[in-house]
């Protein structure tokens, strides 16, 4: 078997990047949308679509997995393709719960970018985005387990 075996540190690792770049693609084009004018809505659409993609998701990670796997890594990075509507929900939520104009208000009362991110990005996205990290870990983990 050449590659990564089902199993192990680099595979967990290849999982991890994976889903981190996509779900923080997904984040940043969720907050260049919502500035728009149909932000909110677009922000929901998306977040209907995640809940609708999640569980299947995670099955069809589940299926790319088991012996008869090639043990390269594409059959990781798909697994981590899949579990990336997963791993949105949390986050995604925490952006279509934010008011429109908090960003612009913060820099109108003399907020500077860094404390804007200290004092408003921190605290109303950082327990969404520990709870994404947190099932990013339990996905790569547990398909791991499953291909083993």
């Amino acid at each position: 078997m050449t590659g990564l075996p089902a199993f192990s540190v680099p595979a967990l690792v290849v999982s991890l990047l994976v889903e981190s770049v996509a779900a923080g693609a997904a984040c940043g084009l969720g907050l260049l949308l919502r500035a728009g004018p149909k932000g909110r809505s677009v922000l929901s659409g998306a977040r209907i679509g995640a809940l609708a993609l999640a569980i299947p998701g995670w099955m069809g990670a589940v299926m790319l997995s088991g012996p008869w796997r090639d043990g390269g890594a594409g059959p990781v990075v798909m697994q981590a393709v899949c579990l990336v509507p997963l791993v949105l929900l949390p986050l995604l939520r925490a952006l279509d719960r934010l008011p429109p104009g908090l960003t612009r208000t913060a820099a109108g009362l003399g907020a500077g970018r860094l404390v804007r991110l200290r004092g408003l990005w921190l605290p109303l996205l950082g327990p969404s985005a520990l709870a994404a990290a947190v099932l990013a870990v339990a996905g790569a983990v547990l398909v791991g387990v499953f291909d083993g």
